[in-house]
Order: structure tokens, then C-alpha cells, then sequence
């Protein structure tokens, strides 16, 4: 590219046009949202889609699927509860914030949590994920659940809005059956 550029005089070059630049920097600033808009509008006045059903709606792909059994999803079509595996790893970290009635408070947790250089606004998210009972301290399964979801996200996988079913601690489940099939722990 320097090669070609060798065999131009650039002082021949016109020079830039101050209210040209001038102009195309407000068109860009006023006019680009007019068009969006109007574009949006368009699409909203498009017929729904007329082709619809088939043998392949409501369908997943299974196993198959992008992305299935990594990150948030991993551990959904197992019988243990996935954050156990690593629970033990959790527990040791947990007793060192010296829970009162096994629950460390926001305080500790969040030393704690900062140790992962994630984001104040994410770890903000992960705990909220993680406080199932919205107490405002976090038990120990809510605390290996928090250091779980930040594992995921630091191999750079996204946060769900909410927490699947199958990370839900398994004291905090509602569903009796649930708690029987996802309390199995590996001796």
C-alpha cells in the first residue's frame, strides 16, 4: 500500500471542506435517528410471518443444540446438583468469612467476590442470582452457587436473567421431588 501511495503529491490533494465535514457530522447526529425510526416503523407495519408451525417447532436440539451442557447450562440434565462438584473448594473459602448462623453477610461475601476482578455491576447480577432467599447474606450453598456463577462467567460465558431450575440450591427448592433427585451427593 505505501508501494502505490509512493506516486502521489498529496499537496495536490484538495483540502477538506470545513462545512462539508460540518454538515455531514449534523446530518449524522439528527438525521440517522429519523431514519432508524422509520425504519422501525416499516418493519412493525410488515405482515407477521405466514409460514409457521412445522415438524421441527417446539423442538430442541438436545445434546446437539450450540452451547448445550456449557456454562449456565451445564449440570441441567444431570442428577446432581452441578455446583456440588466443586462445593467442597467453596466451603473452605466460606468458613474463612466467618458466617454468623451460617449466613456471611453482604459485606464479607463481597471481599470475597472482588477477588474475581469481574465488574461491580456483574458481581451485582451474580448476587443476585445467588441470594435465593433475598435475605441479603448468602448460606453456604448460595455462597458455592455465587462462586459458581462467577467461575462461568470468567470462561466467558453470559449470566442468565434468571437462575435455571437446576442451579437452584437445593435447600431452597420448592419442589420436594427436586430436592430428593438433586440432593444425591457422589460419597
Amino acid at each position: 500500500m505505501q508501494e502505490q501511495l509512493l506516486h502521489y503529491d498529496f499537496s495536490k490533494f484538495p483540502s477538506l471542506k470545513v462545512k462539508l465535514i460540518e454538515s455531514v457530522d449534523r446530518m449524522l447526529s439528527t438525521k440517522i435517528s429519523g431514519l432508524m425510526n422509520m425504519i422501525r416503523e416499516e418493519e412493525s407495519k410488515q405482515p407477521p410471518q405466514m409460514v409457521m408451525g412445522g415438524a421441527f417447532e417446539d423442538s430442541s436440539d438436545g445434546p446437539f443444540g450450540h452451547g448445550y451442557g456449557e456454562g449456565i447450562s451445564a449440570g441441567a440434565d444431570t442428577e446432581d446438583w452441578i455446583v456440588s462438584r466443586d462445593k467442597h473448594r467453596y466451603d473452605e473459602i466460606f468458613y474463612t468469612l466467618m458466617p454468623v448462623n451460617g449466613k456471611v453477610t453482604g459485606i464479607n461475601a463481597k471481599k470475597e467476590m472482588m477477588n474475581s476482578r469481574l465488574p461491580n455491576t456483574v458481581l451485582g447480577k451474580i448476587w443476585k442470582l445467588a441470594d435465593c432467599d433475598k435475605d441479603g447474606m448468602l448460606d453456604d450453598e448460595e455462597f458455592a452457587l455465587a462462586q459458581h456463577l462467577i467461575k462461568v462467567k470468567l470462561e466467558g460465558f453470559e449470566l442468565p436473567t434468571e437462575l435455571p431450575i437446576h442451579l437452584v440450591p437445593p435447600s431452597h427448592r420448592k419442589n420436594p421431588t427436586a430436592d430428593i433427585l438433586y440432593n444425591h451427593q457422589e460419597d
